[in-house]
């Protein structure tokens, strides 16, 4: 019996989307509920959604190999943006905005990667790149979901970029 993966890949974007979708509502919630609550979370998984959205809608999935090109330049314009908002709304860098940051630059990473792999070297027949680069994409973006519902410092990365020092409790990290 033969099961097409291909299929499933479009429909898990639909499912990240989705999931951006709740993460923006559900910090477009805790911005009116919670007192003293960062606007960081909400305009993160703001653009977030947008981005995903867009490259969703706009990107012809039939643009061949250079489909991997594209997404790595969209998660780039993406970075750019989320940082840029920052600091023109004069925001405090949050959790969230981290690990969206380390998530879409491993996910830009891995589409170069892919890119260099297929267009440069001309690889055609399967190895076990591809499947990490699948496994990969998709367990980078469920965690940025997650990572923006849950608005909170998981994996302690906001201690690598804290001003302070590693010792202390970064107390502009709690409501993220």
């Amino acid at each position: 019996m033969y099961f097409d993966l291909t299929s499933l890949g479009i429909h898990f974007d639909t499912i990240i989307i989705w999931g951006l979708l709740m993460a923006c509502l559900y910090n477009l919630f805790l911005k009116f509920a919670v007192e003293d609550r960062s606007n960081s979370p909400l305009v993160v998984s703001t653009l977030m959604l947008s981005s995903y959205a867009l490259s969703y809608e706009i990107v012809d999935l039939n643009a061949g190999t250079s489909i991997y090109s594209i997404w790595a330049s969209y998660d780039v314009v993406t970075i750019l943006i989320l940082l840029a908002s920052h600091k023109l709304l004069n925001l405090r860098f949050s959790a969230s905005l981290y690990y969206i940051v380390i998530g879409l630059s491993l996910n830009t990473l891995l589409y170069i990667l892919l890119h260099i792999d297929i267009v440069i070297y001309g690889r055609t027949e399967y190895w076990w790149f591809w499947s990490f680069f699948s496994l990969g994409i998709n367990t980078i973006d469920f965690f940025m979901v997650v990572t923006l519902i849950f608005g909170k410092d998981w994996l302690h990365i906001g201690k690598l970029f804290s001003k302070r020092g590693r010792n202390k409790k970064i107390s502009n990290l709690k409501n993220c």
